[in-house]
């Protein structure tokens, strides 16, 4: 059997991201699929079998494989029911359904989990900022563009790329150990054609959708420049901070002013108290300037000031928030923080209330309809009924937040609404020592889902930091 008579489809997920000396052929795919225990197969053959369950789980690639790999559908099963449990719950329900076996679901995550006690603590001031944060990092298309990001980040750290460049004829003629002259211009004329169509290939990949080249191509590229790497990198941080609202962690982001001198780190936890001093002269010290960085657990503090005058040339305040967005909307006001604690609330009150009433306004020239806040958190049923969800009475706002994105994700696994609402009920009754008002009911449970659901997968996330409605 040779790869042009079976399925391109399935070849090609299987060799997905596969180094073009390790690609798969059709013959050894066929092999493979004889085996009827995960157990049995080589390292090749597992990842191959694991590759299968998790990306080809509907009924039309199962039957193509059984089809052009001459294997079975009873085959398929017994290799299905020789995985760990663990593994049957990262392959999902199709599977289990399809061959009529018990759903396996795993063991229901702690409310307690550190992933959800953190959005307990989010204070008051950076709730709105963090809780977009959480929303948008749990849609689909953001989670994709964050596991590229990762890819890329490890990539651009290893030395062979780091150390992969375009060879000069020297070098060429160092490293292939060729003497005669002739034949140096030949291999190198051939080499240097090669490599010209190696990158005019990647070029135009990434121009075409640099999403699928680093999903299908990436690994398989044998010329590919930090300088390529870094491309994608800012692609991907182009896309998440500029449409989706969010920094992903480890970014560096410019302050205004101070450019030069200055970059915050994107950590998306919250920075530690810290006080750094930089002094700076210009090499025939006609001035010289001192940097200055406090953190303190709201903010960050940065100052630049010339020392002969003492005159600021910045003097910004960051948020220091445990998770970092976009927020366009940010507004610079300038404010005397001597003046007494009255008057600067009065002033900020006024601004607010001209800038950004409860009503539609134009603002800059754009329409901008006030969109749903955290006082108001709301989705349509299918009923076309309004739900909502009111965090300004009962539990404080963050808990009740913190079990929306619980509920969202215990349901997306799977979790029956009794498992979510006994697994809430023994968290804030048993290690918060007290009696919650009662235990999540099914409809509870089920307007929090819809509204997290709403928030997450429409983007509408994007509404807490904007102000705008986002359209569904």
């Amino acid at each position: 059997m040779n790869n042009e008579q079976v399925n391109p489809t399935l070849l090609k997920i299987f060799n997905r991201n596969i180094p073009i000396k390790d690609i798969y052929t059709a013959d050894e795919i066929r092999v493979a699929f004889i085996e009827e225990s995960y157990s049995s197969g080589n390292d090749r053959e597992k990842f191959l079998y694991i590759r299968f369950f998790k990306e080809c789980a509907n009924n039309e690639d199962l039957e193509e494989l059984c089809k052009l790999y001459n294997t079975t559908t009873t085959r398929i099963k017994r290799l299905y029911k020789s995985f760990s449990d663990e593994y049957k719950i990262e392959f999902g329900t199709f599977w289990s359904s399809r061959f009529r076996l018990p759903k396996i679901i795993g063991k229901i995550f702690p409310r307690k989990h550190k992933k959800y006690t953190e959005i307990d603590s989010f204070e008051a001031y950076e709730l709105t900022p963090c809780l977009a944060y959480e929303m948008a990092t749990r849609n689909q298309k953001v989670k994709e563009l964050l596991k590229r990001y990762n890819k890329i980040s490890i990539m651009l750290g290893k030395d062979e790329y780091m150390l992969n460049i375009h060879m000069s004829k020297n070098i060429y003629k160092f490293i292939y150990g060729i003497e005669d002259g002739t034949e140096l211009e030949n291999q190198y004329l051939k080499y240097e054609a090669l490599y010209e169509e190696k990158q005019l290939n990647y070029r135009k990949l990434i121009k075409q959708d640099y999403k699928i080249f680093i999903d299908n191509y990436i690994d398989m590229c044998t010329e590919l420049h930090i300088s390529t790497l870094s491309e994608l990198k800012n692609k991907i941080e182009d896309e998440l901070i500029n449409y989706y609202l969010i920094y992903p962690t480890g970014y560096q982001r410019d302050v205004p002013g101070v450019n030069f001198l200055y970059q915050e780190e994107i950590l998306n936890s919250k920075n530690k108290k810290n006080k750094k001093i930089i002094d700076q002269n210009t090499d025939n010290r006609i001035w010289q300037i001192r940097f200055e960085e406090i953190i303190n657990d709201e903010f960050i503090q940065v100052q630049g000031v010339h020392i002969n005058s003492d005159d600021f040339f910045v003097n910004n305040i960051i948020p220091n928030f445990k998770r970092q967005v976009n927020d366009q909307h940010q507004i610079k006001i300038p404010i005397n923080f001597s003046l007494p604690l009255e008057e600067i609330l009065e002033y900020i009150t006024k601004v607010k209330e001209k800038i950004n009433p409860k009503t539609p306004l134009e603002f800059l020239g754009s329409k901008l309809k006030k969109a749903d806040n955290l006082t108001n958190i709301n989705t349509i049923t299918d009923k076309n009924e309004e739900s909502s969800l009111d965090i300004t009475r009962g539990e404080a706002p963050q808990q009740k937040l913190a079990d929306l994105l619980y509920i969202y994700d215990m349901k997306l696994k799977g979790f029956s609404n009794a498992q979510i609402s006994y697994a809430i009920y023994e968290y804030k009754s048993k290690l918060l020592g007290f009696e919650p008002d009662e235990r999540r009911s099914n409809s509870t449970i089920k307007k929090y889902f819809e509204i997290a659901e709403d928030y997450i997968e429409n983007e509408r996330y994007q509404e807490l930091i904007t102000g705008k409605t986002v359209k569904k």
